[in-house]
């Protein structure tokens, strides 16, 4: 499968993205709520741009299938996550009006790639590099919620966030995606799978350093 060779390619880089601290200090329920509360910010700026690059997800479409997939996936996000985030920023915060002042410039790093390799890269070049916050987050929800359990779930300081990700209708997104992203195997040369491999890292790198900058609560680098 395309997406498991590009976690086996990728493995270190990838589990410390899945096991950082501050995945770990929010399993645990020890993450400090301003630490929260800045990538909550950042996340909700992030999904914007996030939004934006399944939209040139769909100007790389290369037929209906592919469009298809690119505007379900961007509606989820308008619809779904960046309402989450909404009603957990509600605690003394408008997030509509979150602009660029209050953007970090990991952020900016972050989603400018994304968008740079949606612009000179095709179709497939994009989806691999939107790939590692879908899945990642699905992976990262499961494991906690595995971890934690519903029982003690039910007083977690961060069940909402938790729920969100562990639950039915995220995995069953990610399933989906992984799935379509796999779908592009047969079609993938030896070099193409290489560039594929450099996108996934970069990416990966890039959210690695976006829990980061949320222990640290840096704007700057």
């Amino acid at each position: 499968m395309l997406f498991q060779k590009l976690l086996k390619e990728n493995f270190q880089i990838w589990d410390s993205y899945l096991h950082h601290d501050f995945v770990k200090q929010l399993e645990n329920g020890t993450l400090k709520s301003e630490n929260f509360l800045f990538y909550l910010k950042q996340d909700y700026i992030y999904l914007i741009h996030y939004a934006k690059c399944y939209a040139l997800l769909a100007l790389n479409a290369n037929n209906a299938r592919e469009l298809r997939f690119a505007m379900k996936f961007q509606n989820y996000i308008v619809e779904g996550e960046l309402e989450l985030h909404k009603s957990i920023l509600k605690l003394g915060i408008d997030a509509d009006k979150l602009g660029v002042k209050d953007e970090s410039l990991a952020n900016i790093a972050y989603t400018r790639y994304m968008l740079s390799v949606g612009q000179s890269g095709d179709y497939l070049d994009l989806l691999v590099a939107l790939s590692a916050c879908a899945i990642g987050y699905g992976y990262i929800g499961k494991e906690i919620y595995e971890n934690i359990g519903a029982k003690k779930l039910e007083n977690h300081p961060y069940k909402e966030w938790i729920l969100t990700y562990s639950g039915e209708a995220f995995q069953d997104e990610i399933k989906e995606f992984e799935d379509f992203l796999n779908s592009y195997e047969k079609s993938v040369s030896k070099e193409k799978f290489a560039k594929l491999s450099e996108i996934f890292y970069s990416v990966v790198r890039l959210e690695v350093n976006f829990w980061q900058h949320a222990l640290d609560l840096k704007l700057e680098l």
